[in-house]
């Protein structure tokens, strides 16, 4: 039974930066990876589809807990955001509504968590291993940044929120 799902959202779809892809990975209650994957904009033809497939992704394994990355616009970016219609946000307000919704814990955590769980650590841990300078999970499929980010905030999680 999904006990946690961890996101990694990019809500982007109409953005300047491009189509987004927002990386998910569910654990169960003692923090063992139980699967991942991934929800990408360019599969879909409007940025409400995109975001509906995104949140029934989580909702489907009707996780107790979801985490997900934060966002705050940073001074040095905050520039090149001008005139941004800011969707991860409108994303994550979306979700973090919807939990609420469904009395399931919402967590934020920040970005700079990840180099905690920096792909030679996953690799060490026994999660992934390293095939010709690709990642691939345990699994034996293969990941990308977004799967291993929402991966990271699930094992930060379970290693150092879950007494909070």
């Amino acid at each position: 039974m999904v006990h946690l799902i961890a996101i990694d959202p990019s809500g982007n779809f109409l953005s300047k930066e491009g189509k987004g892809t927002t990386g998910w990975a569910s654990f169960d209650s003692d923090g063992s990876l139980m699967n991942y994957g991934d929800v990408r904009a360019k599969e879909y033809d409007t940025t409400e589809n995109y975001w509906g497939a995104i949140i029934s992704k989580i909702m489907a394994a009707h996780p107790k807990i979801i985490v997900c990355e934060s966002y705050q616009l940073q001074p040095g970016k905050a520039m090149a955001q001008s005139w941004s219609d800011l969707e991860t946000p409108q994303l994550i307000g979306a979700i973090r509504h919807i939990a609420w919704s469904k009395n399931v814990k919402f967590i934020f955590q920040p970005p700079s968590i990840k180099p905690r769980f920096a792909d030679h650590i996953l690799v060490r841990m026994g999660i992934a291993e390293t095939k010709n300078n690709k990642i691939f999970m345990v699994q034996g499929m293969r990941s990308n940044d977004h799967q291993r980010d929402a991966i990271r905030h699930g094992l930060y999680y379970f290693k150092y929120g879950v007494k909070k």
